[in-house]
C-alpha cells in the first residue's frame, strides 16, 4: 500500500536543513511541515510521514501474537449482486475449508455488519449464531485435517449501515465502497470498489480476515451491462442477461491473502496491452484514454526488471491497475489488480517532472513481497512495505541513475527522522496498540532504508541472490523477519543476528559526534567516533561498517573501511596523503544522524569533490551556517559547480547561492533567466524565475509572459501566473486559456491572482472546489478561501450554498468536506468584520453559523468529528 504526499517546495526544503554554529552540525535534514492537520498526514506516500508510535517505554506490555490457525479457507467462491439504492451486497460464498491441525466441530468466520439468509454445511442447512462481527457455524460432525468441507453463506453485505472509523493511513474500513451510487453528481462517476487491508473484506464476503491465511478464488459479478469490472485473476467468462444485466466470472487459481481480494466496478476505458504472454490493463476514467499508458508509467518494463533483478519471474496471472474516484488511500496492491486514487491521473503536461514512476514501482514490487511471501502477522509490516519502498530506489536508480535514486532516498531519511520525533518503536513491532499504527514511517521508509543497507554491506550479488531464496522458499506463504534473516544466512554463510537484532528487533537510530583530524606530518587521518549521546531507550552500541571516502585533487578517491562497534572508538588511517575533503559514511548509506567536526575547507572540497548528492546537500547546509562558508557559497566557482550539476536540487542549490552574486557577478542574470525558460528540469526553471522576482528593480513581466508561452510545466506556470496577478487583464487573458483543461493544477493560481465575480470565474471555481484532486486540495482550499474572503456579499453569500453542499455530503471525502467547513468558518469571520457596515453580513453570518453546527451534529466519520471539535469546539 502507498499513501500520497505532497511535496514541498525544494527551496523551503533546503532553507530547512539542520544547522549549528560554524562547521558543526547534525546530519539530519528535516521534512518541513506546512499544517500538522490530519490532512497533511493523509496525505503520504510514497514518501509516507505519519506521525510516530509512542516511545517503548510508554508502551502497553502485550504482545500481539499471531492469529492461531484452526481451520485453512481452500478456495473461496463468491456470487455477487449490488443494490445501489440501499448500497448493499447481495452474495452468496462457498467456502471451501479443513481443520488446520486439531479435528473440529465448529468454524468461527469474520462477518461484519451482515443480514444472514441461510448457512449450510456441504449443502445441508446448519445451525449457526451471529453477532454482527462473527458468524459461528456448527457442521454437525467432527472434521480432522485429512477432510475437506464447503460451507456456504446467503446474506446482504451492509457496508454503509455499520460503524465506521478509519486511521491516517486507510481513513475508512467500510471494506466495500459505493460512490455516487444514485448518480445524482455530474462531476461524479457512479463506482464501486473495495479496500481490503487491513481487516475489512469481511465486510462484504465472510472469511478468515487475518493476513496468515490464503486461498484461491472466484469472484462472479453481475452488473448493469454499461460497466466493467476488475478482480483478481483472469476474467474467464461474460455473460449478458435478459434482464440487461451481465455477469462477469474472475478466477485466481494461486492463492493470496483475504485482505488482498477486490472488486471494481465502474464506466472505465481500459487499454490493454501484454508482458511475457500475460494480459496487462490499464484502467482509467472514461476521457482519459490518451494517457492511459502514460500514467501507468513504464509498467511491462518494470515487470521485465523487477523479475530479472529478482530472478524470480512475475507469478501472478495478470497485471491491471485502476484509478478510483474518492479512494480511502493512495494506492493498494491487491493481488494482480492495483488500486490507485485518482491523483495519479494525469495529463501528459502534469507528469512532466512529476511522473508516476515511484507509485507504480512501489505497487508493483508488492506482488512478490506482500502477496506472493505475505507478513504473517502486522508486526512483520516491513517485510510488506519496507521492500515495497525499496522498489522506488531500484526503479530510479536502473531507470534515471543514482542521482535521482539518492534525492528519493534523502526524502525517505527526512521521513522517518521527522517522525522518530515523535517516538520510535522496533521496525518488528509486536506490541503496538492499534495494527494501523503500523502503517508510519518505520514501516515504510526506515524499512527501505535498512534494506539499501544490508544491500551495501552484502553487495548486489549476495542481496538479491538472499532475496530469491527467501521468495523461492516462502512462496504463497506467511512468513515473519526471521525468514528473511536465514535466507541472508543460507546464501551467504554469515550470521546476520547483529544486523537483524539492530535494526529490524531493535529501535531507534544510531546518533554520532565525529570528529576528524589530519596530520600532515605523520600522514594520519584520525577519527573519533562517539555514539553515546544515543537515547538510553534506543539500540545500543549499534555496529556499523563505514567505507571512508578521502577525496584528491583530479577526481581521485581512496576508500578505508572501518567498523564501529563501541559507544567511543578512535580510527587513525595511515599513508594518508593531505586529502581535499574525507566522509565517515563515504558510500551515504547509514540511517542515522552525525554531529560532524571538519574544517570549512573540508567541508568546501566535499561539495566540490563528492560525487553523491547527500555529500553535496549536507556541505551545503554546513557552509551555509558560517559567515566564511557562506562566503564559499557565494563564490563563482561555487555557483558555476552547482549550476553545471546533473542533479536538479543541486542546480537548486547554486541558484539559492547566488544571492548578492547577481551584484558581483551580473553574468548570473542572463543565466537565471536563461534557466528559467530552458533548464531541462521543471523545478529548476520554477526556482529560478521565483529568484528571478527577488531581484530589485528587475522587472519580471517579460520573463513571465515568454514563460506563459512557452512552458508546458503547470507548476511553472502556476508561478508565471501569480507574478501576473497584478495585471488583471493579462491573468483574464490567461484564465480564458487554461480554464477548460482537465489539470487541477492552475486552480490555486487563478484564486490566488483573479479578482473578477463574473460568473464564468465563479463558476470555475465552484467546480474545482466539488472535484479538484486531493493532493491539491489543501492549496486550492486556502487560495479559494482568501478570493471569497476579498469579494461581495453577494458572491460570499453564493459560494456559501456550493460550500454546505460539499461539507454536508454524507458519502463525500472526508478531506473536502474538512476543507469546506474550514472556509465557511473562515467567511463568518470575514462576515463578522463586516457585520457592523452591512446588515446583510450579520444575517450571513447567523446563517453560516448555524449551518456549521447543523454539519458537525450529522457528521458520522469519527475522524473527522474529532477534528471538528479540536478545531471548532463542537
Amino acid at each position: 500500500m502507498t499513501f500520497k504526499s505532497t511535496l514541498t517546495n525544494y527551496l523551503i526544503l533546503l532553507l530547512l536543513f539542520a544547522t549549528a554554529a560554524s562547521c558543526k552540525t547534525k546530519k539530519e535534514l528535516v521534512t518541513p511541515v506546512l499544517e500538522p492537520d490530519m490532512l497533511e498526514r493523509m496525505l503520504d506516500s510514497v514518501v509516507v510521514t505519519p506521525e510516530g508510535s509512542e516511545p517503548m517505554d510508554t508502551l502497553p506490555k502485550v504482545y500481539n501474537t499471531t492469529a492461531p490457525m484452526v481451520y485453512d479457507i481452500l478456495h473461496t467462491a463468491l456470487d455477487l449482486r449490488f443494490d445501489w439504492n440501499k448500497q448493499h451486497v447481495i452474495g452468496k460464498a462457498d467456502l471451501t475449508i479443513k481443520p488446520y491441525f486439531e479435528p473440529i466441530k465448529v468454524v468461527k468466520l469474520d462477518a461484519v455488519g451482515f443480514e444472514i439468509k441461510s448457512v449450510k454445511v456441504n449443502n445441508t442447512a446448519a445451525k449457526y449464531n451471529y453477532d454482527d462481527k462473527s458468524l459461528i457455524v456448527e457442521l454437525g460432525t467432527n472434521y480432522t485435517r485429512k477432510d475437506k468441507f464447503v460451507i456456504s453463506v446467503d446474506y446482504i453485505a451492509k457496508p454503509n449501515e455499520n460503524k465506521v472509523s478509519g486511521s491516517d493511513a486507510i481513513t475508512s474500513d467500510k471494506g466495500l465502497f459505493f460512490i455516487d451510487p444514485l448518480g445524482t453528481d455530474p462531476d461524479m462517476p457512479s463506482q464501486i470498489w473495495t479496500q481490503g487491508e487491513t481487516e475489512n473484506n469481511s465486510r462484504w464476503f465472510p472469511t478468515f480476515d487475518k493476513p496468515n491465511e490464503r486461498f484461491t478464488q472466484e469472484i462472479k459479478l453481475t452488473i448493469e451491462d454499461k460497466y466493467t469490472t476488475l478482480s483478481n485473476g483472469l476474467k474467464i467468462s461474460s455473460r449478458k442477461n435478459t434482464d440487461g444485466t451481465r455477469t462477469d466470472h474472475w478466477k485466481q487459481d494461486k492463492p493470496h491473502a483475504p485482505y488482498l481480494a477486490m472488486i471494481a466496478i465502474g464506466e472505465f476505458h481500459e487499454e490493454m496491452d501484454q508482458w511475457e504472454g500475460k494480459p496487462v490493463h490499464y484502467l482509467v476514467e472514461k476521457g482519459w484514454a490518451k494517457y492511459a499508458k502514460k500514467i501507468y508509467n513504464h509498467t511491462p518494463e518494470m515487470l521485465s526488471f523487477f523479475s530479472s533483478k529478482l530472478d524470480y519471474p512475475y507469478p501472478w496471472d495478470k497485471y491491471a491497475q485502476v484509478i478510483v474516484k474518492e479512494y480511502v488511500s493512495g494506492a493498494m496492491e491487491n493481488t494482480s489488480a492495483v488500486i490507485f486514487g485518482d491523483f495519479v491521473q494525469k495529463t501528459e503536461r502534469e507528469m512532466i517532472d512529476n511522473d508516476n514512476d515511484v507509485i507504480v514501482a512501489h505497487e508493483m514490487m508488492h506482488h512478490w513481497f506482500g502477496d506472493l511471501v505475505t507478513c504473517e502477522d502486522w508486526s512483520n509490516l516491513t517485510l510488506n512495505e519496507g521492500f515495497a519502498n525499496y522498489a522506488e530506489y531500484l526503479w530510479q536508480e536502473h531507470k534515471y541513475g543514482r542521482d535521482r535514486a539518492e534525492y528519493h532516498r534523502l526524502n525517505e531519511l527526512n521521513g522517518y527522522l521527522s517522525a522518530s520525533q515523535s517516538g520510535v518503536h522496533p521496525l518488528i513491532h509486536y506490541f503496538y496498540k492499534n495494527k494501523e499504527e503500523m502503517f508510519d514511517a518505520h514501516s515504510y521508509n526506515k524499512g527501505g532504508l535498512v534494506l539499501h543497507m544490508l544491500r551495501s554491506y552484502l553487495g548486489d550479488d549476495a542481496f538479491f541472490a538472499g532475496l530469491n531464496k527467501y521468495l523461492v522458499d516462502n512462496a504463497y506463504t506467511a512468513v515473519e523477519v526471521d525468514e528473511l534473516r536465514m535466507a541472508f544466512e543460507d546464501t551467504t554463510g554469515e550470521d546476520l543476528h547483529w544486523f537483524f537484532d539492530q535494526w529490524f528487533l531493535g529501535q531507534g537510530h544510531p546518533m554520532f559526534k565525529v570528529k576528524y583530524d589530519y596530520n600532515k606530518s605523520a600522514r594520519t587521518l584520525t577519527i573519533d567516533v562517539d555514539q553515546s549521546e544515543t537515547p538510553v531507550d534506543y539500540h545500543q552500541p549499534f555496529i556499523v561498517p563505514f567505507d571512508v571516502a578521502i577525496y584528491y585533487p583530479g577526481g581521485k578517491v581512496v576508500s578505508k573501511p572501518v567498523k564501529v562497534t563501541k559507544m567511543k572508538e578512535q580510527f587513525v588511517l595511515d599513508n594518508i596523503d593531505e586529502p581535499l575533503a574525507y566522509v565517515l559514511d563515504g558510500k551515504n548509506v547509514v540511517l542515522g544522524l552525525f554531529d560532524e567536526v571538519k574544517s570549512t575547507d573540508a567541508v568546501y572540497g566535499q561539495f566540490m569533490n563528492s560525487p553523491h548528492l547527500y555529500d553535496k546537500v549536507y556541505a551545503y547546509s554546513l557552509l551555509n551556517n558560517s559567515p566564511e562558508g557562506q562566503r564559499m557559497i557565494a563564490s563563482e566557482p561555487f555557483i558555476d559547480k552547482a549550476l553545471a550539476d546533473p542533479s536538479n536540487l543541486i542546480r537548486m542549490i547554486g541558484i539559492q547561492s547566488m544571492g548578492d552574486s547577481l551584484m558581483k557577478f551580473p553574468k548570473y542574470l542572463d543565466k537565471l533567466e536563461k534557466l528559467a525558460v530552458a533548464d531541462k528540469h521543471s523545478e529548476v526553471r520554477n526556482a529560478a524565475l521565483y529568484s528571478l522576482t527577488a531581484i530589485e528593480d528587475y522587472d519580471p513581466i517579460n520573463i513571465c509572459t515568454l514563460v506563459m508561452e512557452s512552458e508546458q510545466s503547470y507548476p511553472v506556470l502556476s508561478t508565471a501566473i501569480s507574478i501576473l496577478g497584478g495585471d488583471q487583464t493579462k491573468a483574464l487573458k490567461y484564465f480564458e486559456r487554461y480554464k477548460n483543461e482537465p489539470s487541477d493544477n492552475l486552480a490555486s493560481a487563478f484564486a490566488q491572482t483573479l479578482e473578477s465575480e463574473n460568473d464564468d470565474v465563479l463558476t470555475y471555481f465552484e467546480s474545482k472546489a466539488k472535484k479538484i484532486s486531493t493532493e491539491q486540495l489543501m492549496d486550492f482550499y486556502g487560495a479559494y478561501g482568501t478570493y471569497l474572503s476579498q469579494r461581495s456579499i453577494k458572491t460570499i453569500a453564493r459560494s456559501v450554498d456550493v460550500l454546505q453542499e460539499i461539507a454536508g455530503d454524507s458519502a463525500g471525502n472526508i478531506y473536502r468536506k474538512y476543507m469546506a467547513i474550514k472556509t465557511l468558518s473562515t467567511l463568518d469571520e470575514v462576515l463578522q468584520g463586516k457585520a457592523s457596515t452591512e446588515s446583510t453580513a450579520a444575517a450571513l453570518s447567523t446563517r453560516v453559523q448555524s449551518l456549521i453546527k447543523e454539519i458537525v451534529a450529522k457528521e458520522t466519520s469519527p475522524m473527522l468529528r474529532a477534528k471538528y471539535g479540536e478545531e471548532f469546539g463542537f
